[in-house]
């Protein structure tokens, strides 16, 4: 003998739902917050690169600005950092 009990089948879809839509939320909101995580430093001057500091996880670079002046130490990400070695033309060396 089988029973069959659709409202028992619709009552479970909707409680899976409810369970289900607090965790959609959570994995929107880490998704989110995981994409801007990316750091979004000012471009520093364009010149020359002459040194990288790495302070904790802190990354910096100092250019010697192409149309004169101070040399200039900025905040850039990692990735920046990495990408740009001494003596190379900042901010070439981020956008190749």
């Amino acid at each position: 003998m089988t029973l069959d009990c659709p409202g028992l089948h619709v009552d479970q879809e909707h409680h899976v739902q409810r369970r289900l839509a607090p965790a959609l939320a959570l994995v929107a909101v880490t998704a989110l917050a995981l994409t801007g995580c990316a750091q979004d430093f000012g471009k520093g001057p364009e010149g020359k690169v002459t040194e990288k500091v790495k302070d904790g996880k802190k990354f910096y670079l100092v250019v010697d600005p192409a149309k004169g002046g101070a040399e200039k130490k900025f905040r850039v990400s990692k990735y920046d950092y990495h990408d740009c070695n001494r003596g190379s033309k900042y901010p070439k060396c981020i956008d190749d």
